[in-house]
């Protein structure tokens, strides 16, 4: 029996090929996803970059804080999303940013470039119009002057005096069919 476990424990020239190759695809897989990871990563590093170039904008002013998130979502491709509709991608290679909108049957490029300065100008430039275009609808929403309004002493007032007032009427149809008499 001792022989046999040695025989079987010999290695053969076509069992190391096999598991010399096998050791081969293991590293350069280990190698492929180290890369892959050193990618995501990247982009990721450079996403955060502009958005730390964007929140000091988004917090100085409350009407900002209320339409955009910055908020930065992990994944393949991680996005900086801007506000609901919009969002920053590395794409196509991981040093370019491309400033994507969403439309309702399409996706709308509006900027890509390698130039970190440039997305950043042309996203505050986004945010601007579109905080321009909110003011705009608000102000079309408000009404154009002081809209006229009830006090309480003057609804009391007019339910007292309907009060009163029917009563005065049933009073005088009490009369008129003569079921009170003079």
């Amino acid at each position: 029996m001792g022989a046999l476990v040695l025989a079987r424990s010999a290695s053969t020239p076509e069992r190391d090929g096999l598991a010399g190759a096998l050791r081969e695809a293991r590293r350069a897989e280990a190698a492929h996803f180290e890369a892959t990871l050193e990618l995501r990563d990247s982009k990721s590093l450079r996403l955060q970059l502009l958005k730390d170039d964007l929140l000091p904008l988004v917090e100085s002013a409350p009407e900002a804080r209320e339409l955009f998130d910055l908020a930065l979502v992990p994944g393949e491709p991680p996005k900086l999303w801007i506000d609901l509709i919009s969002f920053v991608v590395m794409e196509p290679d991981p040093r370019s940013y491309r400033f994507l909108q969403h439309r309702q049957d399409r996706r709308e490029i509006l900027l890509e470039t390698a130039d970190r300065e440039l997305m950043a100008t042309a996203i505050r430039r986004h945010m601007a119009h579109l905080m321009v275009a909110r003011e705009r609808q608000s102000a079309a929403l408000a009404p154009a002057g002081p809209q006229p309004g009830y006090s309480s002493a003057s609804l009391i007032l007019s339910w007292v005096s309907g009060f009163a007032f029917g009563a005065l009427a049933l009073l005088g149809l009490a009369i008129y069919l003569g079921f009170l008499k003079r």
